[in-house]
């Protein structure tokens, strides 16, 4: 699953000499990964919990690795279909999104668009 959007960061590196999006996805990642170990916390204690639409926002905007790897390691929001068919899709625009941006040189992206 990371395949492409590792490749991606290297070609954005390799092509703009930046490395925002590595930072960006790394930040996002870490914040996907707070908000569902607080989430987590939170239903053991009965509080009140965090949005599954934060925890779809923070995936969106690149920190789907990190919701992931929370979602493992805390085994939550694991069995919850309607919340995992969204993460999912998710992780699917993402992989097409790196896919377009390697292959196809965002052509795909850019017809949709306009």
């Amino acid at each position: 699953m990371l395949l492409l959007p590792v490749v991606g960061v290297i070609n954005l590196f390799l092509r703009f000499h930046t490395v925002l999006p590595l930072a960006a996805m790394v930040f996002t990642s870490l914040l996907a990964y707070y908000f569902y170990w607080q989430d987590k916390r939170r239903a053991q204690r009965n509080e009140w919990r965090i949005p599954e639409a934060n925890l779809h926002f923070w995936s969106l905007v690149g920190g789907w690795p990190g919701a992931f790897v929370a979602q493992q390691q805390f085994r939550h929001k694991t069995k919850k279909i309607s919340f995992l068919s969204v993460f999912w899709l998710i992780v699917l625009s993402h992989q097409v999104l790196w896919f377009d941006w390697l292959l196809m040189d965002g052509k795909w992206l850019l017809s949709v668009l306009a």
